[in-house]
């Protein structure tokens, strides 16, 4: 498999096969090798491959879809230390900078020499013994429960606060954007080496989120029950239930997400566009 380019697409996205379709072609004529996964190769596009099996010789990862497509490929690209390039065929898309529109030109990009790439910090959860990679975030909530959660937050050993509503969530720089902006949390370019605690609908009107250094330690804990039923879930992918007293730790991951980032892309330029809402007026001004 080494030198090739591994697609994984979002079925449920009317326009995946076809975007799959005509950047194959373009990789296709120039020389190169196209993998994909088997919702692609039963359609004739490349040869077939799961996911789990792609090497670390790969030379990127093409994922069609939205934002939760992408998380979903995220931890195998990560932990194999293959680049990962999204082409926006969902709806917001804010992880994914490719153009379906545009298959030359992303054909251009994957077969440059040397990416241009970001960097970005994942985070480790561990529970039970278990261990998750998150790019976004993790959310500690009540789920099924329909009352109020409290949930402990420590850093390094020393109490943040005590939030009583329906939860926490701890977000990466990258998924400064996903669950803790709608949760009120603030927005932080990617490049900062940083971690957002944000409350979810909390009681207490001074509690506030708190941006922690990258290294920090963090631990959350509550106590859950058959009869008070909380959940995590890590970046909305993988969910756990929470029917005991819990304590989940999560740090900075030894793994890094290598995204794939074409010159010229601006951070506030592509949340104005995808955040239609977000400041409207220098939005009206372009």
């Amino acid at each position: 498999m080494s030198g090739a380019f591994y697609f994984y697409a979002n079925p449920y996205q009317p326009k995946s096969e076809s975007a799959a379709r005509a950047l194959a072609r373009q990789l296709q004529d120039r020389g190169a090798e196209v993998l994909s996964d088997p919702w692609l190769a039963r359609r004739g596009v490349g040869r077939e491959c799961d996911l789990g099996e792609v090497d670390g010789g790969t030379r990127a990862i093409v994922v069609f879809g939205g934002d939760g497509t992408l998380l979903r490929a995220a931890p195998d690209a990560a932990i194999k230390g293959i680049p990962l390039l999204g082409v926006h065929t969902g709806t917001v898309g804010f992880l994914m900078p490719g153009e379906a529109e545009k298959p030359a030109e992303t054909a251009a990009l994957l077969l440059k020499p040397d990416y241009p790439l970001a960097d970005c910090p994942l985070l480790e959860v561990c529970y039970r013994g278990e261990s998750y990679l998150a790019v976004n975030d993790l959310s500690f909530a009540r789920g099924e429960h329909p009352g109020v959660m409290e949930v402990t937050v420590e850093a390094d050993g020393e109490l943040v606060f005590c939030a009583h509503g329906d939860g926490v969530v701890v977000s990466t720089p990258l998924g400064c954007t996903a669950y803790g902006l709608s949760a009120g949390g603030p927005v932080v370019r990617p490049d900062a080496q940083c971690l957002m605690v944000t409350p979810l609908c909390a009681r207490e009107l001074t509690l506030r989120p708190v941006i922690l250094p990258l290294h920090a330690q963090v631990t959350l804990s509550a106590h859950g029950s058959e009869r008070r039923r909380f959940q995590l879930a890590v970046d909305g992918q993988t969910l756990l239930p929470v029917t005991e007293e819990a304590h989940v730790a999560l740090h900075a991951a030894r793994e890094r997400l290598r995204l794939i980032r074409p010159d010229g892309i601006s951070f506030f330029d592509t949340l104005r566009k995808k955040q239609i809402n977000w400041n409207r007026d220098c939005s009206a001004m372009e």
